[in-house]
């Protein structure tokens, strides 16, 4: 009976942690930045690929974990424009080219309506806290792996 009772509650906490969002995002997958010096940073993301996603972004947004955040993905590369509108936490706005070479870094001030410009082409943007991403340099390289959810596991078009 204890050791049913205990797989019940292992296999409970593993559910709610899988749960967990990133701002309304599930977790769906890692960012990995390598820096010039070979530093790492990883981050536990969403993802936005959609357009009312893009549109939404991290708005409203009350808290994000320093090792959170939200990676973009468009279909493609070209100058992109982001700002702050209803955005409550301060953010580094990291353009990243279709190579996964981070091209510019921006710094997102809550409620700001002034655009924040990829300056270069882009075709993914990654959206962490200001403190946790100010490091992050033009010349760093990305590495997204995604997460693979249950569902998608049995899809014909991924077998």
């Amino acid at each position: 009976m204890a050791k049913t009772a205990l797989s019940t509650l292992i296999l409970l906490n593993f559910f709610l942690i899988s749960a967990e969002s990133i701002c309304g995002y599930p977790q769906e997958a890692t960012v990995e930045v390598t820096s010039q010096t070979g530093a790492k940073k990883i981050f536990s993301v969403g993802i936005a690929e959609t357009a009312r996603e893009h549109e939404q972004g991290l708005m409203y947004c009350k808290k994000m974990e320093k090792n959170q955040g939200l990676f973009f993905i468009f279909d493609t590369e070209k100058p992109h424009f982001f700002w702050m509108k209803n955005t409550l936490i301060e953010l580094a706005v990291i353009f990243v080219d279709r190579d996964f070479n981070v091209i510019a870094v921006r710094k997102g001030v809550p409620l700001s309506k002034t655009t924040l410009p990829s300056v270069k082409p882009s075709q993914f943007v990654l959206e962490v806290n200001w403190e946790a991403g100010k490091s992050i340099l033009p010349g760093d390289k990305i590495k997204l792996k995604m997460k693979c959810p249950l569902s998608m596991t049995s899809s014909p078009a991924l077998l």
